[in-house]
């Protein structure tokens, strides 16, 4: 099993046994609560696959500014796509996976294959936009018989301004995300404050069907509210 996995198992398992003692008065409603494991993971994973995605669009508009480069040093497209390596490697070291993919490119390349299908099973194995929108592009220009130099200059620059335009919109909202985590431990802070320093004033919440259902109530509005939030301020362009 995967090391994320496991950890995002254990802190979801911490968290439905917290808010089954804080909300039930006792831990074994967390058995209850465990399909909510799943949604916790799943999303998390989603989540994580983002973030991967994003960070692999930031390292090709790295590689394709040095593709670029090495355009305009005279390389040809093949092997400027080979040179942009070795400045990749130094950027982000040999297991970075944008190095992985432009190694599994230049090889590729060697060894005479067609440099429109590599791009396109790059983009495909990638699932991030920005690489599919070039080799979209690319394939295009190759088949129409256009200027190629210039038509990757050009798309690596609107690419590089549409990455660019996402960091600086994700820059701004990234204290916007972090109160949105603190609002959403907030209930928790209170009730868990309410339980260690006033516990008669929320006695009768506690031992009784009423008061379950009340706490049940209370706790689906945190969970659906803090879906919502975590919605909002993720952000896609």
């Amino acid at each position: 099993m995967d090391k994320k996995i496991i950890l995002w198992l254990a802190k979801g398992i911490l968290i439905i046994v917290a808010a089954s003692w804080l909300f039930y008065g006792n831990i074994y409603f967390s058995i209850l609560m465990s399909p909510w494991l799943y949604l916790y993971i799943r999303e998390n994973s989603k989540n994580n696959k983002r973030k991967e995605r994003q960070q692999l669009a930031l390292q090709f508009k790295d590689a394709m500014t040095a593709v670029s480069f090495a355009l305009n040093a005279g390389y040809s497209v093949e092997n400027s796509f080979k040179e942009s390596l070795e400045e990749l490697k130094m950027l982000y070291g040999r297991n970075a996976v944008i190095v992985k993919s432009f190694s599994e490119i230049a090889t590729r390349i060697h060894n005479n294959e067609n440099i429109e299908n590599v791009l396109k099973d790059f983009a495909r194995k990638s699932d991030v936009e920005e690489i599919q929108y070039f080799s979209e592009i690319f394939g295009y220009a190759k088949r129409s018989g256009g200027d190629m130099i210039t038509i990757i200059k050009d798309t690596t620059s609107l690419i590089r301004e549409k990455i660019e335009l996402d960091s600086e919109i994700k820059t701004i909202i990234s204290g916007k995300k972090q109160e949105q985590g603190i609002m959403s431990i907030m209930p928790f802070a209170i009730v868990g404050y309410l339980r260690f320093t006033s516990y008669d004033f929320i006695a009768m919440l506690y031992g009784n069907i009423a008061g379950r259902i009340f706490m049940s109530v209370c706790l689906i509005v945190v969970i659906v509210a803090d879906y919502i939030a975590k919605r909002i301020v993720n952000i896609e362009i």
